[in-house]
């Protein structure tokens, strides 16, 4: 044990949790030490001989990962996997953070050095052993087994479809043993870490299983509800929600989802932090499945109470603005059109009492999708009720001078171009002199600063492998203040998903206007845009690609 330290000592020129030795000393023959002193320790069958040699053999190949290619880590797996069974609770917690650590060690190129085709062969091995030791009621629960078990589930994925009853029984069965008394907070992030990330990667691909994880979960997530388990309820609600994502668009609710709705609009529900974000997710995972059923029942009196029990909490109002997007989006207006006065009131008196740059962002962000989904008019109409001349204002001091600091990507930049564009091209009332053209310019040239961001990603998710990468990058574990499960999160929502290219139909929009008037619009350009030449050559460039021209 000494000796294999003192190498470990020598060798190791740079390393980090995180990634393990990124560099050897050259003098020290790592392999060479590997294969004459530690691999003869790891083949040896009798658990019980020196136990702690055994657990600093197993660290020595977790600590130098790296340095071993894909063929000696698939080699090494069933060696790792044969110490699981280990009484030694050190021996078994070593080998089951080993084979963590080596799922997500990547080779030169990135890549990672084990997928699911080297994980396949050792599927029913690997969960036998750490399910072994989760299973075992002399032993307290094992965060480092749990986190294994989650990275063994991402890493298998497709092969999982076999084999998922099993493993969600014994994880279930897990879930009901620590529900009675949770102790460990990181051992039960990582379970319901894996339960998510099992549901992800059935239902991902076959939605017509939802129903099948559905009727596994929901007896032990109701228990876990009427037990009140306060560590556990955000948990089950980020699960909920994802499920209900997953459900096939023709399926509805369900009557299981149905007789559950009500109960989450209890106050009390919403007066515990841990609670709202995740409380929030299941709202509009509801609304985005079945605004009509839940509209229907009467309940849509009650989401407004909580938006407007949110939105009085600075901490809580990005909640209140994702439950108010998710109203506009997904119900139609004429059910809350008598509403919409006290919602723009309440907003108002926010951004008068407590105007700071993010709820400048949230908000700015909703009218963006309110102009988007119902008109400029509409609108410039709703504001102007309020107090004549307040949409236009609201506009130029609030609106497009947040674009010059603080400018939207992926999504957000979508619904912001989208909803600029009906301000530009659908508003004669912006037209009608020259103070409001200024605000016409100032709304242009906010919009082309979006489309030429080179960090914008206008309606785009993360890159196409960002979600992978994330998986293993991101540091997934528990949070005090909530905990966010990586494995449920909520995919980008598009809500315009019949605007294809933003860009090309600000072109577009803005073509038709032009031609309706011809020659009134370049020089308004050319003002709005002189500040910046990149915002011309963008917007230039916009009109080459769509083929169009100002006149």
């Amino acid at each position: 044990d000494a000796a294999i330290h003192l190498v470990l000592g020598i060798a190791i020129r740079a390393e980090s949790t995180a990634h393990g030795v990124s560099q050897v000393n050259d003098s020290v023959n790592v392999m060479e030490f590997f294969t004459s002193h530690i691999l003869t320790e790891l083949q040896e069958t009798d658990m019980t001989k020196r136990p702690m040699v055994k657990a600093t053999a197993i660290k020595f190949v977790s600590t130098f990962r790296n340095q071993f290619v894909k063929e000696h880590l698939v080699a090494l797996m069933p060696l790792l996997i044969s110490h699981l069974p280990a009484e030694s609770v050190v021996v078994h917690t070593y080998a089951a953070a080993a084979i963590e650590k080596i799922l997500t060690t990547k080779d030169e190129a990135k890549r990672h050095k084990l997928g699911s085709a080297e994980l396949g062969p050792f599927l029913e091995s690997l969960f036998g052993g750490l399910f072994g030791i989760v299973d075992n009621a002399v032993l307290n629960e094992n965060e480092y087994v749990m986190k294994c078990i989650m990275r063994s589930l991402n890493v298998a994925k497709d092969d999982l479809l076999a084999v998922t009853q099993i493993v969600l029984d014994k994880l279930t069965g897990a879930l009901g043993r620590v529900a009675k008394n949770p102790r460990n907070p990181q051992y039960n992030h990582y379970m319901f870490e894996s339960i998510a990330v099992l549901v992800r990667s059935v239902c991902a691909k076959h939605p017509e299983h939802t129903s099948a994880f559905e009727s596994l979960l929901f007896p032990p997530f109701q228990v876990v509800l009427q037990m009140d388990v306060t560590e556990f309820t955000p948990y089950v609600f980020q699960v909920l929600a994802q499920l209900l994502e997953y459900r096939p668009a023709d399926a509805g609710l369900g009557e299981a989802y149905t007789s559950l709705f009500a109960p989450l609009l209890t106050p009390t529900l919403w007066e515990r932090k841990g609670n709202i974000p995740a409380l929030t997710r299941l709202v509009r995972a509801y609304l985005g499945k079945g605004a009509a059923e839940i509209v229907g029942q009467g309940h849509l009196v009650g989401i407004l109470g909580v938006f407007q029990k949110l939105i009085s909490s600075r901490a809580n109002e990005t909640s209140a603005f994702e439950l108010l997007g998710s109203i506009v989006a997904y119900i139609p207006v004429d059910t809350y059109r008598k509403n919409l006065r006290d919602i723009f009131q309440i907003l108002l008196m926010r951004l008068q009492q407590a105007k700071t740059p993010r709820y400048t962002r949230l908000v700015t962000d909703f009218f963006a999708l309110y102009v988007g989904k119902f008109g400029s008019q509409a609108y410039l109409d709703q504001l102007n009720a309020i107090q004549p001349g307040l949409g236009l204002m609201l506009l130029t001091q609030v609106w497009t001078s947040r674009l010059a600091a603080d400018l939207p990507v992926r999504m957000e930049a979508k619904v912001q171009v989208i909803g600029l564009t009906k301000v530009l091209c659908e508003t004669p009332a912006l037209l009608s002199d020259p103070s409001a053209q200024q605000i016409w310019t100032q709304a242009l040239a906010g919009v082309m600063k979006i489309i030429i961001n080179p960090n914008g990603h206008i309606g785009g998710a993360a890159g196409a492998n960002a979600a992978d990468d994330d998986d293993f990058e991101v540091e997934i574990g528990y949070d005090a203040t909530y905990s966010r499960l990586h494995f449920a999160a909520r995919p980008a929502v598009d809500v315009f998903p019949e605007v294809k290219d933003p860009a090309l139909t600000l072109a577009q929009s803005l073509h038709a206007l032009c031609s309706s008037q011809p020659g009134k619009f370049p020089p308004l350009i050319q003002h709005g845009l002189q500040s910046d030449p990149k915002l011309s050559a963008g917007l230039e460039s916009l009109f080459q690609k769509a083929g169009l021209r100002i006149v």
